[in-house]
């Protein structure tokens, strides 16, 4: 081998030994799409609608509707437990697990803002079950939204703040809010837009307006598992209007059609349909049969602790009417300890 090929050959080697080291410099993040497909790059930025992953030279404008897990390469055990945590349901663990990141440890930008996403979602979702302050999670969920408009977490921080002036009965800042999904390009994120302010619309008693609303999603021809579940949503949000207009028995009609097409494995769904149909079954005045409705969410579905709290609320008082007192006070107690900060708690 000559000279000059041999110094050629330790330049290609040397450059290779650099490329590799730059490449193990980069950060390695991870993105699961919906479609069960795995990116791997640097996510350098993001919009409530895209995030860029950068891949060597080349970038990729992911849509948020596609995303189903971001994973950042090095980010703390306890944001990647906590995560997994919230996909469970499973707020408390998540809280704890969250306790654990370290405060202002982060170098990156948009791995602090997931910090901070989560932190306030888990606040948010543990408030909403009543082991937290409404209030609280909702000024921390609100400074979120306010510092981070180009978070890809946009929406959802938009939705649960949604959730969280609904449950302080601030329905018409929480229709604005759920109004907001609705500038998403995509038809789904449209509908679920309709969905939630319809409900916002019958916490004020704007009964037509949310049948409008409901009626939207109920005549959308798109398919697909998420535009299904915004269906069900309306047809459930359609029966709490038919029954705040003095229509009962089309709403407990209405109620009955989810209950008999859901699958026995859909637990969070038959639990929020029957204390529908008990709300639609009390107005009514049959106050048996509401309490019926309500027992099987306290009976079979107490692990949802936003619809329990809910389903106890309403039987401390239909007990009462029905001059079950001890029953009654039964479930006021129930409530009350495993649901203290509950509005339902404290009415």
């Amino acid at each position: 081998m000559t000279p000059n090929m041999r110094r050629i050959e330790q330049l290609a080697f040397s450059g290779a030994i650099w490329l590799l080291l730059a490449t193990a410099c980069q950060a390695v993040d991870r993105v699961k799409l919906a479609t069960g497909a795995q990116q791997t790059g640097d996510i350098t930025g993001s919009t409530p609608t895209e995030l860029t992953l950068e891949i060597g030279a080349t970038k990729k404008q992911l849509p948020v509707n596609e995303l189903e897990s971001v994973q950042f390469e090095g980010e703390p055990t306890g944001l990647t437990q906590a995560r997994m945590a919230v996909a469970g349901g499973r707020y408390a663990e998540a809280a704890t697990q969250l306790a654990k990141v370290p405060q202002g440890d982060l170098k990156r930008p948009l791995l602090n803002q997931e910090v901070q996403f989560y932190q306030a979602l888990t606040a948010a979702r543990m408030a909403l079950g009543g082991s937290g302050s409404i209030q609280d999670a909702g000024k921390r969920m609100l400074a979120f939204e306010k510092s981070n408009p180009t978070s890809f977490h946009y929406f959802d921080a938009c939705e649960a703040l949604g959730d969280l002036l609904v449950a302080m009965g601030n329905f018409p800042v929480a229709e604005a809010y759920y109004t907001k999904i609705a500038s998403a390009p995509w038809p789904e994120y449209k509908l679920k837009a309709a969905a939630l302010s319809g409900r916002a619309l019958v916490g004020q008693k704007k009964y037509d307006q949310a049948i409008a609303r409901f009626d939207q999603v109920l005549a959308s021809d798109l398919q697909g598992s998420q535009v299904s579940a915004q269906k069900i949503a309306a047809k459930l949000g359609k029966a709490e209007a038919l029954s705040g207009s003095n229509k009962p028995q089309e709403a407990v009609a209405l109620v009955d059609e989810v209950i008999a097409k859901a699958g026995p494995d859909e637990d969070e769904l038959l639990a929020r349909a029957y204390n529908v149909k008990g709300a639609s079954l009390q107005a009514a005045g049959q106050v048996k049969p509401a309490i019926v409705a309500y027992l099987h969410v306290d009976l079979l579905y107490p692990r949802f602790p936003a619809i329990h709290a809910e389903a106890l609320g309403h039987l401390a008082e239909l007990f009462t009417t029905d001059n079950k007192t001890q029953r009654a006070a039964q479930a006021r107690s129930t409530l009350k300890q495993k649901y203290p900060q509950s509005s339902w708690a404290n009415r």
